[in-house]
Parts: structure tokens; C-alpha cells; sequence
């Protein structure tokens, strides 16, 4: 008796962008794909015979186009795919792509309903099949089109995924797994008879709860456009959203508020120094208190012959006259802390 062969695994790598979605179905998980396809015949009907008028919709072209070339048989598509892996023969490579686009179409036509042009799911689903092609082992147990209906399907959902909406949720792992898993977990617990609070939702799925509550608020949110203007009951054109949201930072109006206020302090410092007729006073307020990089007590104590102590009660004493001076002009919420 022949041993049995199992069926090998795709080589699908783990964290490689072009890997299947994480939560997304694969041929192993339930449904084959290439098991029961959808026929180009089904999806528009071949043309008449005699038929001159030229298909001028690009979905009719595809679909002609796709028509055109018969499904492979096994041996066919394993003789193909050794002088791709063997040969690098890109002959045979495209023969394989053209002659499997009836399976882009049966893919593409699964999602139909999620995306307004299907040409682009034709599109994915084609740079998927040419990655199947090229990643096929036809010495293993899998047909063609089983394993390219995995890489299919992984490059159509990935496009869904970071398209079909404005705000992306597919970033993370945890947020690839409850983009495709999320709604079918919360049926599941419904039809059971449970009530899918969040705690639950994040159990069953093994996610953290505060990346599942984020997610949903996504997915269940209403994106809006803040940029075009809307027009009130008179007809008349109004503001657009953006220029009605408040921003993160300061009113104009507190701004306008600090930047006078720093005018008028810096105004206020300006007199202070003048008014000082002591050099030790203005090397003091000059280079040591009112600057960014200040000189030690130390060193002006040497420049003018005194001790650092010195130095120190006259830094004391021009601190205590520029409070009192400030608080006087400002009133005394004015913040005088940068003084030490």
C-alpha cells in the first residue's frame, strides 16, 4: 500500500509583510478556495458568437482576457513551476499566472461588496498569484492552485486592509487579528448566549483589552471629512469642520495675552538694569542672575577683589529688590521663581 501523503504547510513567512493577515482564513482553516471557484462564465456571460463590438469595460476585459486560457492540469503546473524553481523561466512563470486568473476572480469576487472598484482586488489578487509562482515547490504535495489561493487572498486582504478605511487599525498583530476576527467572535457569543462585553471580546481572542476597545472604537466610528464646507438652510456656505474644531494649544487670544506679557517683563528687566550704578551690581545681574549661562559667585568675587559670600549678599539683596520692584508694576500673580 502507497504511504499516505500529508499536506505540507505554505511557506508563508511569520512576520513578513506579505504574509497572510493574521485572523484571515486560509485553505487549511475551512474553505478551499480553489476547491469550488466562481467560473469567469458565471460572472459575465462569453460573448456571442459573431460578436464584433469590442468590450469596453476593463472588467469585461478582464474577464475576456482570463477566459482565454484553460485551467492547468497537475502535471502541467508542476512541470511549469520545476522550470521556474530549477531554470528561472519566466515563460513558464507567466504561463502559470495567465492560465490561474479564473482564481483571481473567484478570490476577488469573495470581496466584492468590500470595495467599490473590483479591478483593484484583481490587481492585488495577480501581484499575489505572482508571488505564489514564485514561492511554489512543485515537489511537495500541495497543487498550484490551492497554495496561490493562499497568497491571493493574503495580498487582496492586505490591500482591503489598509485601504478601506481612512484611520488604519490593521497596524499591529493584535490589531490585524481583531480587524477579521472581531465581529465573527461577537456573534459567536451571542449566538451562545453571552453577552460579548470587552473583557470577554479580549479573552476569547487573547488581545489586550485596551487594544480591543480601541480598535472597535475605530472600526464602529463614522470617518467624516473636516475639509470640504457645508452650506446652511439659507444656502449659504459655512465653516468646515476643521476650522470649527478647537485646537490642541492655546486660544489666540492667551497667546496674544503671554506674548505681551513677555514684552512688558522684558521692558521691565531692561529698566531694572539700568537703574543699577554698582559694577559688582550689573556683573551680578548681567552674568549671573538674568542669563542662560551663568558666571559663579566664585570668579566675580576674584574679578572685584571680594569673597564669594560677598558676592552672594549682594545677589540676595538685588534678588529681593527685583521682586519687589516687579510685583509692584505686575501685581503679585506674576511668577517671580526663576530667580531661585
Amino acid at each position: 500500500m502507497a504511504a499516505q501523503k500529508t499536506k505540507p504547510e505554505p511557506s508563508q513567512p511569520e512576520d513578513s509583510d506579505e504574509a497572510l493577515p493574521e485572523g484571515a482564513e486560509t485553505p487549511e482553516d475551512g474553505e478551499a478556495v480553489a476547491a469550488e471557484p466562481i467560473d469567469v462564465d458565471e460572472v459575465v456571460p462569453p460573448p456571442r458568437a459573431g460578436a464584433l463590438a469590442p468590450l469596453r469595460d476593463p472588467v469585461q476585459r478582464f474577464l475576456a482576457e482570463a477566459r482565454r486560457y484553460q485551467r492547468l492540469s497537475d502535471d502541467e503546473e508542476r512541470v511549469l513551476g520545476r522550470a521556474v524553481r530549477e531554470q528561472g523561466d519566466m515563460g513558464a512563470a507567466r504561463k502559470l499566472v495567465v492560465h490561474n486568473l479564473r482564481l483571481v476572480i473567484s478570490i476577488a469576487y469573495h470581496y466584492r461588496r468590500a470595495w467599490a472598484n473590483i479591478l483593484d482586488l484583481f490587481q492585488e489578487g495577480s501581484v499575489g498569484l505572482m508571488e505564489a509562482v514564485k514561492r511554489w515547490e512543485p515537489s511537495l504535495g500541495p497543487r498550484f492552485g490551492t497554495y496561490a489561493a493562499y497568497w491571493i487572498r493574503a495580498y487582496v486582504l492586505r490591500f482591503l486592509m489598509t485601504n478601506s478605511r481612512l484611520i488604519h487599525v490593521g497596524n499591529t498583530r493584535a490589531g490585524r487579528k481583531l480587524f477579521f476576527r472581531l465581529e465573527k467572535e461577537r456573534q459567536k457569543l451571542l449566538a451562545a448566549g453571552f453577552e460579548p462585553t470587552p473583557k470577554l471580546l479580549a479573552a476569547k481572542l487573547d488581545v489586550d483589552e485596551r487594544e480591543l476597545d480601541e480598535v472597535r472604537a475605530h472600526l464602529e466610528s463614522r470617518e467624516v471629512s473636516i475639509d470640504p464646507r457645508g452650506t446652511n438652510d439659507a444656502g449659504e456656505e459655512t465653516y468646515s469642520l476643521s476650522e470649527r474644531i478647537a485646537a490642541a494649544g492655546d486660544s489666540p487670544e492667551v497667546e496674544a495675552e503671554h506674548a505681551e506679557m513677555a514684552d512688558a517683563l522684558h521692558g521691565f528687566m531692561e529698566k531694572f538694569r539700568g537703574q543699577l550704578k554698582d559694577d559688582r551690581e550689573r556683573a551680578v545681574w548681567q552674568e549671573h542672575l538674568a542669563t542662560d549661562e551663568p558666571v559663579a559667585l566664585g570668579e566675580l568675587g576674584t574679578r572685584f577683589g571680594v569673597s564669594k559670600q560677598r558676592m552672594g549678599q549682594i545677589a540676595d539683596q538685588l534678588k529681593k529688590r527685583f521682586r519687589n520692584e516687579i510685583v509692584a508694576r505686575f501685581g503679585p500673580d506674576v511668577q517671580t521663581d526663576w530667580l531661585g
